[in-house]
């Protein structure tokens, strides 16, 4: 798995608290510039778990996304199955629903 390097979770090192201290910095410095600053947070685990994918998949039908670009996304997210590995042993396949 690759992660970027200013991603802030699921690294040591790098949590919660070093991402406000990067977004204190710019807003501090913005200030001293004289520029507006707007920040948003999304909990995107959380967001990503109530997606109503029939819904995006018609949204992004009105705003003219390809029907391929669609089913990729589609099929990135829907169906989906895992495996555990204990050791050695590995499970059959679940299902994921969400989550």
């Amino acid at each position: 798995m690759f992660l970027e390097k200013d991603q802030y979770g699921f690294r040591k090192g790098r949590g919660t608290r070093d991402a406000i201290a990067a977004l204190r910095v710019m807003y501090e410095r913005s200030l001293e510039h004289h520029k507006k600053v707007c920040v948003c947070y999304v909990d995107f685990e959380k967001a990503f778990d109530r997606v109503n994918w029939y819904k995006l998949m018609t949204i992004l039908q009105s705003m003219g996304v390809d029907w391929r670009d669609r089913k990729l996304i589609w099929n990135l997210y829907n169906g989906q199955k895992a495996y555990v590995r204990i050791g050695e042993k590995q499970s059959g396949a679940c299902s994921i629903g969400r989550g």
